[in-house]
């Protein structure tokens, strides 16, 4: 016998599983299928694990008028995240230069003081960025308001109003930042911040999305937990089903006829036989698929070479934590960056208690951005190296450092065949949040299947639910009025 569905998910990544609990809520016949096993979530996973944490990324919202907290109320679960918070810091992060440190404040006349201290020649240029990030995110916030208008995309009067709006202001944003010398510290300081927040080399002009979103950091927030997404993958999984979603785990696809022009016929590992109006999937589980798509094009980045994320990962005792960095920390170095030119690194502090940590230290990751070239010269002799080289270059914001670090692991571990990181695109350029979500979405045969690419890296979670709520408003016209 074949069971019918409107929509069949292969995969629990977050996007997918956000998508199926978002049509499963609104009467859609879903089923997840899933080669791995899914653990239902407990009682006690609505209380543990989620913690409310300023982090400096666009886009997040776990705030009352947030984007991301409106996704999750949608689907029910966003009261369970903003239960517990961590202690909120007065400090959203600092960035450190050489010779120059300054504490990046969510207030922002207590911002602009601690600039004004640095920078006192540029104070003007300064203050008129912010005002011109500000009206650019007014824009951003104001396309945030409405679930089902955010899966109808762009291409509204209002959409493009905005649009064109946001492009003048980028203009004359853009203006102030090249009115700096290149290698002035004034420079150095948005470089720094926008090479990880906006994920694109630090000559290029700052993408006007995270340049809008930097002015108010510290009253956004994500949350965080120390193993991970599973936490918040089991609770979507409870609240799928109870909306009557099926999940069918430990199973995969063995064959796919596409051919009829009412649905894909699937069958399962487990014999099961699959009617499905639409599918979902990820790009790379679909080129698996023998008979779906076998031939599912990757899109070639454009612009400058494409920047890898590494991340070295150490132990630091609470003592010798540095003042402003229990959330994060920008820093560039004063020298040519060492071996491997890491010039930029980006500090984040775990919570206390992960996993990740040696016994009685917390977790600190080092991030930076490195080329496609630079990982070819790494072996496990020369990694070593890098390693000391770090250590050292930590000395300028961590005191004490023979005594506080201890380096415990890297992304360039030899067991792991040095494995390079997904690419980070050149930087987002459009503040329209249904641009931001479609991006991720590509449909094939005649918009019954949607594949959904990850996001930009440094959307995060934020991007991947809008990436979601895209493809949910790309499958509606595949579904019909059908319910």
């Amino acid at each position: 016998m074949t069971a019918h569905y409107h929509l069949t998910i292969i995969g629990t990544r977050f996007p997918q599983l956000a998508l199926g609990t978002l049509l499963a809520k609104r009467g859609r016949r879903v089923l997840i299928v899933d080669s791995l096993s899914a653990d239902s979530a407990t009682e006690s996973s609505e209380i543990e694990g989620y913690r409310f944490r300023k982090r400096p990324v666009p886009l997040c919202g776990l705030d009352s008028g947030g984007f991301l907290r409106m996704f999750l109320d949608e689907i029910g679960i966003g009261r369970i995240l903003v239960k517990e918070t961590y202690p909120l810091n007065e400090v959203s992060y600092q960035v450190v230069l050489p010779r120059h440190r300054l504490n990046i404040y969510p207030e922002r006349d207590r911002l602009l003081a601690e600039i004004a201290r640095e920078f006192p020649d540029n104070m003007d240029t300064m203050r008129g960025l912010y005002e011109e990030w500000d009206t650019i995110a007014s824009n951003w916030y104001r396309g945030q308001n409405n679930i089902e208008d955010l899966e109808k995309g762009w291409l509204q009067t209002a959409g493009i109003t905005q649009k064109l709006k946001g492009f003048f202001h980028a203009r004359k944003m853009g203006d102030r930042i090249r009115s700096f010398d290149a290698s002035s510290p004034e420079y150095a300081f948005f470089s720094l911040q926008h090479q990880f927040l906006g994920a694109f080399p630090h000559t290029a002009v700052i993408p006007p999305l995270p340049g809008a979103l930097i002015h108010s950091i510290g009253r956004r927030g994500t949350y965080q937990e120390t193993t991970g997404t599973g936490g918040l993958t089991a609770l979507m999984l409870q609240r799928f089903k109870e909306y009557g979603g099926e999940l069918q785990d430990g199973a995969w696809i063995t064959a796919v006829d596409v051919n009829s022009q009412d649905g894909i016929s699937l069958e399962l590992s487990d014999g099961r036989k699959v009617k499905t109006k639409t599918l979902s999937t990820t790009a790379s589980i679909a080129a698996t698929i023998d008979g779906l798509l076998q031939k599912v094009p990757s899109k070639p980045l454009k612009g400058p070479p494409p920047k890898h994320p590494m991340r070295f990962y150490l132990g630091i005792k609470d003592k010798f934590v540095p003042q402003g960095m229990e959330d994060n920390l920008f820093l560039m170095r004063e020298d040519d960056g060492g071996p491997l030119k890491m010039k930029s690194c980006y500090l984040a502090l775990s919570p206390a208690g992960s996993d990740m940590a040696p016994k009685g230290k917390r977790s600190i990751t080092v991030t930076s951005l490195l080329s496609h070239e630079d990982f070819k010269i790494v072996s496990p002799e020369y990694l070593e190296v890098i390693r000391e080289d770090l250590l050292q270059a930590l000395e300028a914001v961590i005191p004490f450092l023979s005594e506080g670090l201890t380096a415990v692991s890297s992304d360039l571990e030899p067991e792991d065949e040095y494995r390079i990181s997904r690419a980070l695109p050149t930087g987002v350029t459009a503040w329209s949040p249904g641009i931001i979500g479609r991006i991720a979405v590509t449909t094939k045969l005649r918009g019954r299947v949607a594949i959904i690419s990850p996001t930009p890296w440094e959307l995060g979670i934020e991007g991947e639910a809008l990436a979601a709520l895209a493809a949910a408003g790309t499958l509606k016209k595949a579904l019909g009025v059908e319910s």
